[in-house]
């Protein structure tokens, strides 16, 4: 007679099966990540910086690998302990079976099941994953519905059979293991609860709050085009849409350099880049104008406001307490979030440890869009609307959030990949992105609402900059790079109207000074108040004749245009340098370069004057060209020639804003 197959020998067959599950995916990552970022060149500068990065890093990794193999190894143990429950429950009711062909064949039949159920719980919910991406003949967008009650459907058999035939097994020790383990991740992976941080918050039934706030709610990357309001015919926008229709829209926005950290801090300063010294993203602090007040700042200060910033990105926008916020709530920044927030994409870490408590063990993916094809949405809204009840407890606050989920590469958890699937439209993931930033949105103004703060606060809603299809930030001819969404409530407003003014970001922070009866001579601002627009007296705005605008520093800009994904990976990693604590800024000795490439303009309603620099080696040379934006939008025909006086008038301006920088003589 055959010795039976003891369960110590069952249970190294399972640690081998998902060691082996996770070095496959270990090797699949890497391979994909090489395959991206490189081309499969290992020689790649990119390679370069990806030693110094394990450099830094190789303690976090080694302790990241470490936590992965520990979480791989205690399920090959819950799946050991199953198949062990199983075999001896079968056995007791049907002697015959107990043998080891039984056995083995449970074994494959457990284990099978769980990482089909695990694989499909990936392309159910995380369909840009690499795991889905590797399996894609899994799912088809037009089923994603069926998929996903499928899903449901299988781990809910998993665990009733698991769960029948715990009870069953006599080692209480391994069996409340088993059972609190499951049930603790699993409740907080598919219910929505508080992040962890502020749980308690909404227990929180003090309300000293008298008000005016001010809630300064962005929008990464929005074309206004995309909403309904402004006549998209696709769904993507509807608790937007709701607002607008409430409120006052300003048609003609723009801000003056369409990347996110200059946006923002033209919006929290009043000023243009070349007077606060943010020319680009990831800017070293020492270029920063240190006269440059924030909006915060002054409300801290001035106002005694309580001030704070939520956002869930910040790869390339680095909002710091020093800017004059209290509080400030956004993702782990630096290398760590870059490295390992790319590289992390594992089957048993998506399904069971992509939420709150989960963070505790990868704080990378804590609120983090900038990992898309994980981020869930839903913990950071809950998270921002938790803490409401702290903010009513405070007299006055500035709260200014940024919903970053529309920035490109447009890649997002499900349902959003799948609400506008079409070949035809080249913005598919876009819109689905855009939804998932609206019903983020639609949530925080409800619980505005619920909470009895929406009628005393000042809220503007707004996009850092536009986006069109090659991206935003680099081509001054493109109207929706720098064309913005702008709509403000002010308090107890009840009036919808829309204002076709030229008015600019740099507008928004004496607007909220005037609106609060804060004096503005004080105040170094380039913007104006657009309190006259906002009460109707239009009669009285003579600003904002014209505005500035200019690019800020892309993979393009350096090395020419057509460059590949590749080329421009390896011309723009050499930008960058971190410091001893992961900290990501652009080399110091770059600067003035970035600076003598950008394309500047100067903009009216009717007119656009572009300079666009060629510089090659040691020589750097100027191109101005003007537009008709009303007969011309898409900027494709120069009318220089035509119409001189325009020409020389606006290049004056062009030239005494941004001075020195660019020296071109007027035409004749």
């Amino acid at each position: 007679m055959k010795q039976e197959i003891s369960n110590r020998k069952i249970f190294f067959y399972s640690i081998v099966l998902y060691l082996m599950l996770f070095v496959s995916e270990m090797f699949l990552n890497c391979f994909s990540f090489l395959k991206r970022y490189s081309g499969g060149k290992v020689g790649s500068s990119l390679f370069s910086k990806v030693k110094e990065c394990l450099e830094l890093l190789k303690y976090d990794i080694a302790i990241y690998v470490l936590t992965l193999i520990s979480i791989y190894i205690i399920f090959s143990f819950i799946n050991y302990k199953y198949v062990v429950f199983c075999y001896k429950a079968l056995s007791k009711k049907k002697p015959l079976i107990k043998n080891n062909l039984t056995k083995i064949f449970l074994f494959f039949l457990i284990n099978f099941y769980f990482v089909f159920v695990l694989y499909l719980f990936n392309h159910v919910s995380y369909p840009h994953s690499i795991i889905a991406s590797f399996t894609g003949s899994f799912i088809n967008p037009k089923n994603y519905q069926l998929n996903k009650i499928l899903a449901y459907f299988l781990i809910s058999i998993y665990f009733i059979f698991l769960f029948y035939f715990i009870p069953k097994h006599k080692k209480r020790r391994a069996t409340i293991f088993v059972c609190s383990f499951l049930v603790f991740f699993s409740i907080f992976n598919f219910l929505p609860f508080y992040h962890l941080k502020n749980i308690f918050y909404p227990f929180i039934k003090k309300n000293n709050n008298l008000g005016p706030n001010i809630i300064i709610i962005g929008i990464d990357s929005l074309n206004p085009k995309h909403t309904g309001y402004f006549g998209y015919t696709l769904n993507t926008t509807p608790n937007l849409d709701r607002f607008l229709e409430e409120n006052i829209v300003f048609r003609k926005c723009y801000t003056p350099l369409a990347r996110t950290f200059p946006s923002w801090y033209s919006i929290l300063t009043g000023q243009y880049p070349a007077t606060n010294g943010v020319r680009y993203n990831l800017i070293k602090r020492k270029f920063i104008n240190p006269y440059s007040e924030t909006l915060a700042k002054i409300l801290k200060t001035k106002k005694n406001y309580f001030t704070c910033y939520f956002t869930d990105e910040t790869r390339f926008s680095n909002i710091l307490k020093e800017d004059g916020f209290d509080y400030l709530r956004h993702p782990l920044m630096g290398v760590k979030d870059f490295v390992l927030g790319t590289l992390h994409d594992f089957s048993l870490t998506n399904v069971f440890f992509n939420n709150p408590l989960g963070y505790k063990l990868f704080n990378f993916l804590d609120i983090n869009r900038g990992v898309y094809h994980l981020y869930k949405p839903n913990y950071f809204t809950n998270e921002l609307i938790s803490f409401l009840s702290l903010l009513k407890t405070k007299e006055k606050f500035l709260l200014a959030i940024h919903f970053c989920a529309p920035h490109w590469p447009y890649i997002s958890s499900a349902p959003y990949p799948f609400l506008y699937a079409d070949e035809t439209n080249l913005f598919t993931q876009y819109d689905g992105a855009l939804r998932m930033a609206d019903d983020q949105l639609g949530r925080f103004l409800n619980a505005l609402k619920k909470k009895g703060l929406y009628d005393n606060s000042i809220i503007i809603v707004l996009s850092d900059h536009g986006e069109s299809l090659g991206g935003h930030g680099f081509n001054l001819k493109s109207q929706d790079q720098n064309h913005i969404l702008l709509s403000i409530k002010p308090i107890k407003n009840n009036k919808h109207f829309e204002v076709e003014e030229l008015v600019s970001t740099i507008d928004i922070a004496p607007t909220i000074l005037d609106l609060l009866d804060e004096g503005l001579e004080c105040h170094k601002f380039d913007g104006h108040s657009l309190t006259p627009l906002i009460s109707g007296f239009k009669t009285n705005w003579d600003f904002n004749n014209s505005i500035f605008l200019e690019t800020g520093f892309s993979f393009d800009t350096p090395g020419g245009i057509g460059l590949s994904f590749q080329q421009m990976i390896d011309e723009g990693i050499s930008f960058y340098e971190f410091d001893k604590n992961g900290f990501i800024t652009v080399r110091e000795e770059l600067h003035r370069e970035l600076i003598d490439r950008k394309q500047r303009a100067v903009q009216t309603l009717k007119w656009k004057l572009i300079s666009i620099p060629l510089v090659r080696k040691n020589m750097k040379k100027n191109t101005v060209s003007l537009y008709d934006l009303i007969n011309d939008p898409e900027c494709e025909n120069d009318v220089s020639e035509i119409y001189l006086n325009i020409f020389n008038k606006l290049l004056k301006l062009l030239s005494q804003h941004y001075k020195e920088e660019i020296k071109i003589e007027p035409f004749p």
